[in-house]
């Protein structure tokens, strides 16, 4: 039984999403389903180098046909997965492997629809998700989530960043069961030159690319 589908979107990080895979636990109830999301580096190749390299991973490699952005990449993951819970592990990013064995361990007691962790990012601050902060900051990256509890919910495809924050808004909106573990699991590669939050915060993506 696959306990937990992880998903990772991917374009243009042909060495950064090696590292994302090698912080991810060997389980056999994970499953890891990334998609390319037509990229012009190796990122592709890299992955499918890896996966037959690494057998140990249970790894899908799933690539679209050209670029239609994060959104629509998550949507198509979201489509694929066949764990009861996913989480959106992405591909700039990594896990800190034993922690993130201990959350995948809480599934198996918790009947929470959302298990939430704690993320670290390059300067060493501590995003301490709590209920006082789950407005505030709403990465699906940091929460494991129950398939069936967002069952219907879509991103938003139009919208080039941000996508996160309205699929947060609609899953919220359903009262979802929450567990905070308060347990620092996840390492959030910000500030990074190039990425997309980066981009959003220095004004290049357009007001409109940001609504759906």
């Amino acid at each position: 039984m696959i306990k937990l589908s992880i998903l990772t979107p991917v374009w243009n990080q042909e060495e950064l999403v090696i590292r994302t895979m090698d912080s991810i636990p060997r389980r056999d109830d994970i499953e890891v389903l990334v998609r390319d999301d037509g990229s012009t580096d190796k990122t592709l190749a890299n992955l499918i180098i890896y996966k037959q390299r690494h057998p140990e991973l249970n790894m899908t490699v799933l690539a679209n046909d050209k670029n239609y952005g994060v959104a629509y990449t998550a949507n198509r993951l979201l489509e694929s997965a066949t764990g009861e819970y996913f989480h959106f592990l992405m591909s700039d990013d990594y896990v800190y492997t034993d922690r993130y064995v201990e959350l995948i361990e809480r599934l198996y007691d918790t009947d929470a629809d959302i298990l939430c962790m704690d993320l670290i990012e390059n300067s060493g601050y501590r995003y301490d998700l709590g209920k006082e902060k789950d407005n505030f900051y709403c990465a699906q990256a940091c929460r494991f989530i129950r398939r069936s509890f967002v069952d219907g919910i879509k991103y938003h495809e139009k919208v080039k960043a941000g996508e996160d924050g309205f699929y947060h808004v609609e899953m919220m909106k359903r009262n979802p069961k929450v567990d905070y573990t308060h347990i620092p699991a996840y390492h959030y590669n910000f500030p990074r030159k190039g990425s997309l939050v980066n981009l959003r915060m220095r004004g290049l993506i357009n007001a409109e690319d940001l609504s759906p």
